[in-house]
């Protein structure tokens, strides 16, 4: 049996399934104060503060400094409380950058019902825990995430389009091909928009892992044109994109071509992609480049 992250042995790790992400998630949804919560403190100040005015002497200016010094006390713990939350979950992001991601399951798992009271910070910490999910293979997990979030976001907005292109990329981690291909035709439109980034290079990467996974390999290698250029806004993963042509063109047979050109390709797109990421870590995300692991 699967056990949420902040309740797994010390020494075993076994990510949420759907139906407890989805659980905790409804036990946890973002919740902003309500307008009272934040204009009660002005009004108990305003209120010392008249009661002040009607009297005389020393007792008024006790009142007055009174309402003055717990008004800003209240303010600052409410600060400080929130910095330190800000914190936790930037601590948290940074060891998913770090690739350390079953810690940083744990820590936004935990920090989760903390955060319901900042739409922002929970939001982020709901983002970070998908994408964890991700990476660590739980792919349907993944999608609860990135299916609440998209629920809760205008659609169209930077944002939008990359919690969708990672729905997207779970959906093809899943074998879910006809939701991934439903999901890549929405977005098309929006992706066209935002020219040469980040979004357009992991749309470009998503269609070519959605080629590999249906033995489209013909497809991927005609698509070459560019690659490079049009990946390298994803920094280092786009060696995942590297890797994923290469297999196109290890897999790939032209009857008017010298095979050995095929594989020299194979090679050299391999070579790139292992410039830029371990083998095995690509292996891991596609375990279906583990043949290229033979190339010279």
């Amino acid at each position: 049996m699967q056990h949420p992250p902040d309740q797994s042995p010390p020494h075993s790790f076994s990510p949420p399934d759907p139906q407890q992400f989805a659980s905790y998630l409804q036990q946890h949804p973002a919740q902003p104060p309500s307008p009272w919560s934040v204009r009660l403190p002005l009004l108990v100040a305003v209120g010392l503060i008249g009661v002040s005015m009607l009297t005389e002497g020393l007792l008024a200016a006790l009142l007055l400094w009174s309402a003055l010094i717990w008004l800003f006390g209240h303010t600052s713990v409410r600060a400080r409380r929130a910095q330190a939350l800000e914190r936790l979950v930037h601590g948290a992001q940074e060891l998913a950058m770090l690739r350390r991601f079953p810690e940083a399951l744990r820590r936004g798992w935990r920090l989760l019902p903390k955060a319901s009271k900042s739409p922002h910070l929970h939001g982020q910490t709901v983002a970070m825990i998908a994408h964890c999910l991700d990476a660590l293979g739980a792919y349907d997990s993944a999608i609860i995430g990135y299916d609440y979030l998209l629920q809760r976001l205008p659609p169209g907005q930077p944002i939008a389009v990359h919690i969708g292109l990672s729905r997207a990329s779970a959906s093809l981690g899943a074998e879910n091909l006809s939701d991934a291909d439903d999901a890549l035709r929405r977005l098309r439109g929006a992706v066209e928009t935002f020219g040469n980034s980040p979004i357009s290079a992991a749309y470009r990467m998503l269609r070519l892992a959605q080629q590999v996974r249906t033995h489209h390999f013909a497809e991927g290698v005609e698509d070459s044109g560019g690659l490079t250029e049009a990946l390298r806004p994803l920094g280092v993963e786009a060696g995942y994109g590297h890797a994923l042509m290469a297999l196109c063109h290890y897999h790939y047979v032209d009857p008017d071509a010298d095979p050995d050109q095929s594989r020299a390709s194979a090679v050299k797109w391999w070579e790139q992609a292992t410039l830029l990421m371990p083998p095995d870590a690509l292996v891991q995300r596609f375990p279906e480049l583990s043949p290229l692991m033979e190339l010279p």
